[in-house]
C-alpha cells in the first residue's frame, strides 16, 4: 500500500494561502483567446526573465494550437513586465498557410549565455484528430542578446516528436523528447516510439541522441527532468493508465545509462508534470489527472528527496474545462532571496485559458 511521507520541505506561496488562485499574467478572456501549451521560461541574466505564452483562437472550444507564441520581459526579477512581443518565427509559420503552428514549451540559458528556445513543430488544421498534430522534428532558436533577436530555426535531432523538458547539466544542454509524430495518439502507442535524451555540447548549435530511456512506452506521455542531491539525473514520465504513479529512471553518468524503472506515488494524481529542485527540496506541479474524481485541478507537491512526495495541495480548482499546462523557473535577483516562478494555463470558459503566475520563496 502506498504511504504519503511526512515532508519537511516548506515554501511560502504568493499569492498567499488562502486563496492561492494565482496572479493574472495574460488575460485572454478579454479578447476571447486561448493559450494552452507553450510556457517556456528562461532567466537570461540574474533577475532578467523571458516568459513565453501562446496566443491562440477559440477554435475547438479553445483547445487548440491555432495561433502563435508571444513573450513578455522582466528586468527586475518579475516585479514588473513589459508588454507582449510576438515571436516572429512562430507568427510567420502560422501565417504561411501551410497548416502548421509553432509552440514553445521550454527554454534554457547555456553556459556561454546563449538563450536556446525549443519549438514544438506541429500541425494546425481543423481536420486533425488531435490538436497540435502531427509533429515534425522539433527545432530550436538561439539568441545571444537576451531574446531581442533570434537566429534561424535549427533541428533538434532527427526524430519527429515533442520535447517535454530541457535543462543544463555539467555544461551540456539535455533535452527529453518523446519520439512519436502523434499521428495516431499523442502518447506512446507503437513499438518504434521511445523517449530519447538528446544532448548539446556546443551551447545549442547541434544535438545528438545520447540515450534511449528504458521505459515502457505504451500510454506514456509528458515528462520532467531534474537533478537529485546526489548528482543523479532523474526523468519522470506520465502513465495514462495510472495517474497516481509516475514512472521514473535515474542516471548517474549524465544520461548515458539509466536505472531500472521505478514508480513514485502522487496522492492527488498528476498529469503533465513539471519538476524543480528548489531551496534544499523539490516541487512537482501539474494537472491533478484527467480521469475520475479530483481531476482537472492545478496541484503542487513537495518532497525532500525528489522521489517521495507529500499529499499535495491545490493551487487553483478547475472552473471550466481542462487547463494546467505549466512550467517553472528559478529566479536569482541580485541582493534578493531566490524565488521560484510557476506559470500555468487556467480555463476560464470551455477550454479557453488565461495564463497565471505563482511565486514560491
Amino acid at each position: 500500500m502506498d504511504e504519503t511521507p511526512t515532508v519537511s520541505t516548506a515554501f511560502e506561496i504568493e499569492p498567499p494561502d488562502p486563496p492561492n488562485d494565482g496572479i493574472m499574467f495574460v488575460d485572454h478572456a478579454r479578447s476571447g483567446r486561448s493559450g494552452h501549451l507553450g510556457h517556456a521560461l528562461v532567466e537570461y541574466a540574474p533577475g532578467k526573465i523571458l516568459a513565453f505564452y501562446p496566443n491562440c483562437s477559440n477554435r475547438n472550444d479553445g483547445h487548440t494550437g491555432d495561433g502563435w507564441m508571444e513573450y513578455r520581459r522582466s528586468e527586475d526579477g518579475g516585479q514588473t513586465w513589459s508588454a507582449g512581443e510576438v515571436l516572429d518565427y512562430s507568427k510567420a509559420v502560422y501565417g504561411s498557410n501551410a497548416g502548421k503552428s509553432v509552440m514553445c514549451e521550454n527554454a534554457v540559458r547555456a553556459d556561454d549565455g546563449t538563450v536556446v528556445l525549443f519549438n514544438l513543430e506541429c500541425g494546425n488544421t481543423e481536420e486533425e484528430k488531435w490538436a497540435w498534430a502531427p509533429l515534425d522534428v522539433p527545432t530550436c532558436l538561439r539568441s545571444t542578446d537576451g531574446g531581442h533577436t533570434w537566429g534561424p530555426a535549427e533541428p533538434v535531432g532527427d526524430q519527429p516528436g515533442r520535447i517535454w523538458d530541457a535543462m543544463v547539466h555539467d555544461g551540456d544542454i539535455l533535452v527529453l523528447e518523446l519520439c512519436n509524430d502523434s499521428s495516431i495518439q499523442w502518447y506512446g502507442n507503437l513499438p518504434e516510439h521511445f523517449y530519447g535524451l538528446y544532448a548539446s555540447t556546443d551551447h545549442g548549435r547541434s544535438f545528438a541522441l545520447r540515450s534511449k530511456l528504458p521505459l515502457d512506452i505504451q500510454c506514456r506521455g509528458y515528462g520532467a527532468l531534474s537533478i537529485l542531491k546526489n548528482g543523479g539525473l532523474i526523468a519522470y514520465v506520465y502513465n495514462k493508465t495510472d495517474e497516481k504513479h509516475l514512472d521514473y529512471v535515474i542516471s548517474h553518468d549524465g544520461g548515458h545509462t539509466w536505472s531500472d524503472v521505478q514508480t513514485a506515488f502522487l496522492e492527488k494524481k498528476i498529469r503533465n508534470p513539471q519538476m524543480a529542485r528548489f531551496k534544499g527540496g523539490y516541487v512537482l506541479h501539474g494537472r491533478s489527472g484527467a480521469q475520475g474524481e479530483g481531476s482537472g485541478h492545478f496541484v503542487l507537491y513537495t518532497s525532500d528527496d525528489g522521489i517521495h512526495w507529500d499529499s499535495g495541495r491545490y493551487l487553483r480548482m478547475q472552473e471550466a474545462r481542462a487547463g494546467a499546462y505549466s512550467n517553472n523557473l528559478q529566479v536569482h535577483s541580485p541582493g534578493e532571496p531566490e524565488r521560484l516562478l510557476i506559470q500555468a494555463s487556467h480555463a476560464y470558459e470551455g477550454y479557453m485559458t488565461n495564463i497565471l503566475h505563482w511565486w514560491l520563496s
